[in-house]
């Protein structure tokens, strides 16, 4: 096994269910001072009117420490008067910086991932230590998931240029600086090296973790591993509990060199910084390399040795260990366990909203249930996986899961159960949720019923119509809100065109290669989705040709496109594979969908049906399209 895997697993992925909408949000007073309440008021726009329309409507404040990775996520209801809502908190004392974003749970307004901010102020007015700091690297990625801010590194380097001239001393705002000017091109190469170099000579004593981190870099940046390495070794001894001292071991936990050897260290370092901010992540590193090698002993074992899991993650697990036979007994105890992972709130991690977390914790247990269905009907115990399934769709309500609906109306219709069959089927479609075995079902059902086929296509066509603004709000809740990636590929005529060029329209980028069956499978539909929308200016359709095992990969593409004249895409070719590789591509063929900034917002892999492949692409493309 090699390393470099269990490495990569351990760089989270980053996605959120929170929709852009566009309301407003005034916070009096502007600058307030420490324990000084702050007054919100927001108000929301015709575009807000689906998450209106629930009850519970509340603010969630990230409040960021100066010291702390992780935000506190304070829930504050808001009261509804007169077409706005109000509402109250205080910051904590130790607070220097929050942000702010208004729903009911399940959709937020999170001011087109501009989020709404509080800046934490002095008796003087300025903003407390760290406060701008922290401001700052809300632009650059560096908050988590739940709270991240859409990139502007210019608006970052004006925070962190106003925090270290009120707090010079702040070693970590000054290593921002030079990071992010030498990422803008403010600062060149040996401009930052000279920085850097000044940065390390005036710190002769490190006063904490997130500094001894900084300057640690500083020093790397120079080239002085050596130096790196004493200073990250000496801030470890000195803070035995913090994250730098958590950092090296996460070393030694990617450099494990089997994958038993991984999942014991994992486990072990779980056990012992059991509120990591990197623990989620290790948890889905654990998860991806056992269910990668088929390793489900590994997956059981470390399933019952870690303390804690969340519902969602047991979900995960249990996907994979009910496939095996023998193993089905105890896949059904631990979703028996992930139901009661999902009631208790001490589970809850510090950064999220008890509402939203109590949203989260309604799917996953849905899709426990659906997981728990499938598994009993694998053995044979249909009746109890009816109940299953059922009991799924009862908890998901209007967020019903394809795989369970299809399961559970073939269940139905070949238990004689027709009538209840068509009827949620007919549900199913009405909400926007259809595969085509559900559809081929729903279809035979109404021509058992005596229906001729125009009339059934009329029914169907009136329920999908209707599914499809339902379905439009299911998309947007998928979005992965991943950073941007740039790259360059080429045409076929040796045209060099840059990713970030295409900013401001929807790109779809389909990685694949000649010798790859599911690939060619795939571009007839993928065809039929490209003409309708080659008219539109705001859309970008890149099919790049990766991993070819050719010599001449110009020519072999021209030479696949010749025997497949129907075709007529724009192809253009990774000619070294490296961006293929930034987008952590490990099979074709992949698509990915970004949005008008840049951000992967959705990501497709392997051969979908013809007619559930157009759906769903349509569907993605139109929710980027309306951001």
């Amino acid at each position: 096994m090699r390393t470099s895997n269990f490495i990569a697993t351990l760089i989270g992925v980053a996605f959120t269910l929170l929709p852009a909408q566009a309301g407003t949000l005034v916070t009096l007073p502007i600058s307030p001072k420490i324990g000084e309440q702050i007054q919100l008021e927001y108000t929301p726009m015709d575009a807000d009117k689906a998450m209106m329309d629930r009850k519970n409507i509340h603010a969630v404040v990230y409040t960021f420490t100066a010291a702390a990775e992780l935000p506190l996520a304070i829930e504050v209801p808001l009261e509804k008067r007169s077409g706005r809502f109000t509402g109250a908190l205080v910051l904590p004392k130790d607070a220097v910086y929050a942000i702010i974003k208004v729903g009911n749970g399940s959709i937020y307004d999170t001011n087109k991932e501009l989020y709404w901010e509080v800046l934490q102020h002095n008796e003087k007015g300025q903003p407390v230590e760290g406060a701008d700091l922290k401001s700052a690297m809300a632009r650059y990625g560096q908050l988590p998931a739940p709270c991240r801010m859409k990139d502007d590194f210019e608006e970052a380097l004006e925070y962190l240029n106003k925090e270290t001239r009120l707090y010079p001393k702040n070693v970590v705002a000054q290593f921002n600086y030079i990071m992010i000017a030498k990422n803008t091109g403010d600062l060149t190469e040996d401009e930052a090296k000279g920085k850097y170099r000044e940065l390390t000579s005036q710190v002769t004593q490190i006063q904490g973790p997130l500094e001894a981190i900084a300057v640690a870099q500083a020093y790397a940046e120079q080239g002085k591993q050596e130096e790196s390495e004493r200073i990250m070794v000496d801030a470890a001894r000195r803070f035995p509990t913090s994250t730098v001292s958590e950092q090296a071991q996460l070393q030694e936990l990617g450099a494990s060199k089997s994958l038993d050897e991984f999942v014991g260290r994992a486990t072990e370092h779980l056990q012992k910084w059991s509120s990591s901010p990197a623990r989620q992540n290790i948890i889905d590193a654990v998860l991806n390399a056992t269910t990668q090698q088929r390793a489900m002993p590994q997956l059981v074992q470390f399933i019952q040795s870690t303390a804690g899991l969340s519902a969602r993650t047991i979900h995960q697990a249990v996907n994979f260990i009910g496939a095996v036979d023998t193993l089905r007994t105890q896949a059904l105890a631990f979703v028996e366990s992930g139901i009661s992972a999902a009631r208790d709130e001490s589970r809850k991690p510090q950064n999220m909203g008890i509402s939203e977390w109590k949203e989260e914790q309604r799917l996953a247990s849905s899709q426990l249930r659906f997981v728990q269905g499938a598994i009993l009907r694998a053995m044979g115990r249909n009746n109890e996986a009816i109940t299953a399934l059922e009991q799924s769709i009862e908890i998901g309500g209007d967020d019903l899961e394809k795989g369970c609906v299809e399961m559970l109306v073939d269940m139905r219709a070949l238990s004689g159960q027709k009538k209840s069959a068509l009827q949620l089927a007919e549900r199913a479609l009405s909400l926007g949720v259809s595969t085509p075995k559900l559809l081929e079902t729903f279809r035979a059902l109404l021509k058992e019923d005596g229906e001729d086929s125009s009339d059934i296509a009329e029914r169907e066509e009136e329920l999908r119509s209707q599914g499809r603004q339902r379905m439009a709000m299911r998309v947007v809740k998928d979005m992965l809100h991943q950073q941007a990636i740039d790259g360059a590929f080429t045409s076929l005529d040796g045209k060099a065109v840059k990713i970030f060029d295409w900013k401001g329209k929807v790109v779809i980028i389909d990685y694949w290669a000649t010798w790859c069956g599911p690939c060619r499978q795939s571009f007839p539909s993928l065809q039929k989705l490209y003409m309708r929308y080659k008219d539109n200016p705001n859309v970008v359709f890149a099919i790049v040709n990766v991993w070819e095992r050719s010599d001449d990969r110009v020519q072999t593409v021209k030479d696949f496109l010749s025997k497949n004249p129907t075709l007529t895409f724009p192809m253009f070719l990774d000619k070294d594979d490296s961006v293929v590789g930034k987008f952590g591509v490990t099979g074709i063929p992949t698509k990915f969908y970004l949005g008008k900034d840049g951000r992967i917002q959705f990501k497709e892999v392997g051969l979908s049906p013809e007619e559930q492949f157009l759906d769903e692409a349509t569907n993605r493309i139109e929710a980027l399209l309306a951001q």
